[in-house]
Order: C-alpha cells, then sequence, then structure tokens
C-alpha cells in the first residue's frame, strides 16, 4: 500500500473540521423570518405578497395593476387588502391612471360596495353621502312662505364641510315666474329655480342641485335658501327636501 503524506492526511482532517463547524454554525442560526434591524427594499417592479393555502392574494404591497403607464415603464405601485373568500377589503390605488391619476383610498363590504373613498378630484370624502343638518326656518312664527320681490331667507341651518360638493333638492309652489336659490357661506350656488307656467294659476318646481361647496374639508358653513315672487301680490312657498355633501 503507498504511503499517504502525512501532512496531507493533516490536511484531509482540517477540512473535515472546518465543514463541521460550518454545519454547526449553520444549524445554530436563528430563523430567517425576522428583522430586528434595518429595512426591508423592494424595488418600484417588486412587491410583497401574502397568500391563502390555496394561493389566493390576500395583500399586496408594491406594484399594482393597472400600470400608469407600460411602455414608459411608469408602473403604479399601492395596496390591496382582500379577505380569504377573494372579495376586495380595501385598496389604495387608482383604477384609471389616465383619467384619475390620484389615488384613491377605498373600503369595501363582501359585495364589492364601496362603503368609504376619499374623492380624488378635490380632496376629502367621495363615499359615503352624509346629509347636512336639514334647514330650519329663521321666522320666529315658523313661516315659509313670502310675498316679497326681493330675495328672502325662509330656511338656514349649519354645518361641516366634509365633500366637495353639496347636493340640494328643492320643492316650490306658487305664482309664476316666483323663484327660490340656495346660498352656502353667503354666496349663490347653483342657478336660480324660476317657476314656469300658464300665468294666473299657481305652479310647482322640484330642482335638484349638484354644486361646488366653496368651503375647505372641515371648514364650518352656513346654509341658507331663499325665495321672492314676480309681483307684489304674488306668493311663493319652499320646502327643502335633502341637502347632502357628495363627491365631485
Amino acid at each position: 500500500m503507498a504511503t499517504i503524506p502525512t501532512d496531507l492526511l493533516d490536511r484531509i482532517r482540517e477540512i473535515e473540521r472546518r465543514i463541521r463547524g460550518l454545519m454547526a454554525s449553520a444549524n445554530s442560526s436563528p430563523a430567517m423570518n425576522q428583522v430586528g434591524n434595518g429595512d426591508i427594499v423592494v424595488g418600484d417592479r417588486g412587491r410583497i405578497r401574502a397568500r391563502t393555502s390555496l394561493g389566493e392574494d390576500l395583500l399586496l404591497v408594491g406594484r399594482v395593476q393597472p400600470d400608469r403607464d407600460s411602455e414608459a415603464e411608469a408602473y403604479q405601485q399601492g395596496l390591496e387588502l382582500r379577505r380569504d373568500d377573494g372579495s376586495m377589503a380595501l385598496s389604495l390605488i387608482t383604477t384609471d391612471p389616465v383619467n384619475s391619476p390620484v389615488q384613491v383610498l377605498r373600503v369595501l363590504d363582501h359585495r364589492g360596495d364601496t362603503v368609504l373613498a376619499t374623492d380624488s378630484g378635490r380632496g376629502g370624502l367621495a363615499r359615503p353621502y352624509l346629509p347636512f343638518p336639514t334647514p330650519v326656518p329663521v321666522g320666529t312664527t315658523g313661516w315659509e312662505s313670502t310675498g316679497s320681490t326681493d330675495w328672502t331667507t325662509l330656511y338656514a341651518g349649519p354645518g361641516f364641510a366634509q365633500h366637495p360638493k353639496v347636493y340640494c333638492v328643492l320643492a316650490a309652489s306658487g305664482t309664476v315666474g316666483a323663484a327660490v336659490r340656495l346660498l352656502v357661506n353667503g354666496t349663490v350656488v347653483g342657478a336660480e329655480q324660476t317657476l314656469t307656467g300658464t300665468a294666473g294659476q299657481t305652479v310647482q318646481l322640484t330642482a335638484t342641485l349638484v354644486e361646488d361647496l366653496p368651503a375647505s374639508f372641515g371648514d364650518p358653513v352656513s346654509f341658507e335658501i331663499q325665495a321672492k315672487v314676480a309681483a307684489a301680490g304674488d306668493t311663493v312657498s319652499c320646502g327643502p327636501r335633502g341637502l347632502y355633501g357628495v363627491q365631485s
């Protein structure tokens, strides 16, 4: 049998020792599922996904669809949170990057209805639509009609701006030529609504206004509903049917 140099055997033993040391070190390392210090960084094309046992997405953070401009490699980064049945529960994306580039935060119920959303146009709330307090008569006797040819406030009430637009439904009854209007913080909002029809007869009007709310989010606002007649001796009465803040 050929004689094996002692130095070669020593080297083999040293290699084995180092291999055992590396294996022991690997087995004793902490699990790589925690970050004690530092950040986890995901690039603009990457994302973090959490999935169910069936492979369905629960949480998606990072690149979402649709892209802002796929040809220019302008990707959209956002967030999607789903229930384990696959229905969307919360999202921070835009579904139309070209016409509506601002991402909207949405909370959805299990049927897909948006129960809460921010407004992508002017900010504030888009959903839900919240009613303003119903205006009340200004006069101490509770009058709701006027025969004045000048604008007269029949209803007034306060509120808080939470949406970019105001939605108002007004019903009026009176002589032809009479008119009603809505004011917010003393400013006329929308067009005057004039009663038209056959002269000498009482006519009715139901008007719906959807107009920009001249106030910033959270500001206190005051509403007034005014009316007037076209000629002395005429009369008009009106009543608010609805007053809401709505999305842009």
